[in-house]
């Protein structure tokens, strides 16, 4: 189908003011949301334009907070700038609750599929195409079957290498300031095959390697995969140990922080809500500074950590890899073209679906970055209503949106909003 524009209405967007938060951010004052919703509607009025009707129905893994935060900006943001409708389901959690949401979805009159079961989305897959509907699926790991289905438009969501990178970035900027630490890393999952948390682990001892030049006596992913307790022993005599799991860490990892041994603390999962107070008291024990290093959303629990100082006047959290969003807006793009009659450019030239890992999660390293990126004011991933109307069109390609959302960088968001 082409693209039918007609004149936006603005006033759809006045809703959308307390809902700005990039990745669900603490609530907003009065005044911030009455700026924020006249902000909005400026942008819409000035440059938005509705394209014909279409309907996406979305089916996820979970309803909790980030889901919230999605949902809002789809329905009060997102939709209305693109004259988009939504259908959520439930909290699904395998192949045949998925099969029969969309089922539902395309009997109530969806014209396209987004999913964030990971574990399903080739599955999913073939069902859309039976029934003609367009379909991203979101996933840090490749499409391994029916990839040449006509309506399997594409795989979006940070791959796991992204999660490395930003690992190393956060490692290099806390770690390399010329003194010699000792680095204690739980690599969560890792050990289970999860990707992120294997590329998290290994990113960080990558990093470790480049910071001090070092050489470990171990391969690095057979390091970062590790079921038990081990340390990346090295030439330069530098404490590294990998603590792998997720369960009960409280109890499981404080005796490592207690002896002293360790001042820095790498999550490759959100532990704060563990280990927040194991670390504090140790600290305050120990008259230590222990530099916390987490993996997190936006939230006003971060908020408060980057924003408060521990027993030694540092703040509470030092660094932070913060998961991206970015995939929810590249699949509603991909959808929204390919139902325009631009299927072909969102897929690969080689007829299969693409492949758009677009943004990295965020590397940040300072309580000002975190704050910046973190405001009310920001836009839902840091992509505007000027944005989103950019990368529609018989033009755009896959490789436009995800260029775009690779561009979102810690500095380049900073120096688009607050520069």
């Amino acid at each position: 189908m082409k693209a039918k524009r007609t004149l936006t209405s603005a006033v759809a967007l006045l809703t959308a003011a307390s809902l700005l938060a990039a990745c669900g951010g603490s609530a907003s004052s009065t005044a911030s949301e009455a700026s924020s919703a006249e902000a909005a509607t400026s942008e819409a009025a000035s440059s938005a334009s509705e394209f014909e009707p279409m309907t996406i129905a979305y089916a996820t893994n979970a309803v909790n907070e980030d889901f919230t935060v999605k949902q809002q900006a789809y329905d009060n943001i997102i939709g209305p700038a693109l004259n988009i409708e939504f259908i959520y389901s439930e909290a699904l959690t395998d192949a045949g609750a998925l099969t029969t949401f969309i089922e539902n979805a395309y009997a109530s009159g969806a014209d396209a599929v987004i999913t964030n079961l990971s574990n399903s989305i080739d599955q999913a897959a073939a069902v859309c195409e039976d029934l003609g509907l367009y379909y991203v699926g979101i996933s840090s790991a490749d499409a391994v079957e029916n990839t040449d289905l006509p309506h399997y438009i594409s795989v979006a969501g940070a791959s796991a290498e992204g999660y490395g990178d930003s690992y190393a970035q956060v490692i290099e900027s806390i770690v390399g300031d010329g003194e010699e630490h000792s680095i204690l890393i739980l690599s969560g999952a890792a050990a289970y095959g999860a990707t992120s948390f294997i590329e998290g682990t290994a990113g960080s001892l990558r990093a470790l390697q480049d910071v001090y030049d070092l050489t470990y006596t171990q391969d690095i992913n057979t390091l970062a995969t590790s079921a038990t307790q081990v340390d990346a022993e090295n030439d330069k005599g530098i404490k590294i140990t990998i603590f792998p799991g997720m369960e009960d860490l409280a109890n499981n990892v404080s005796p490592l922080l207690q002896t002293g041994d360790y001042d820095v603390l790498v999550g490759t999962t959100d532990i704060y809500s563990s280990l927040g107070v194991a670390v504090n008291e140790v600290e305050e024990a120990l008259g230590m500074d222990i530099k916390f290093i987490n993996r997190a959303t936006f939230s006003d629990t971060m908020s408060n950590a980057f924003n408060s100082t521990d027993s030694q006047g540092s703040p509470i959290m030092d660094g932070l890899v913060c998961n991206g969003t970015y995939e929810n807006i590249s699949a509603v793009l991909m959808l929204r073209n390919a139902f325009d009659g631009y299927a072909d450019n969102m897929r690969d030239e080689d007829g299969t679906c693409s492949r758009v890992p677009g943004m990295a999660p965020l590397a940040i390293t300072s309580t000002e970055d975190y704050n910046t990126l973190s405001s009310d004011d920001m836009p839902y991933s840091f992509v505007t209503t000027e944005d989103l109307l950019s990368l529609c069109g018989p033009d755009v390609t896959w490789q436009d949106i995800n260029d775009f959302g690779a561009s979102l960088t810690t500095e380049n968001i900073i120096a688009k909003f607050a520069g």
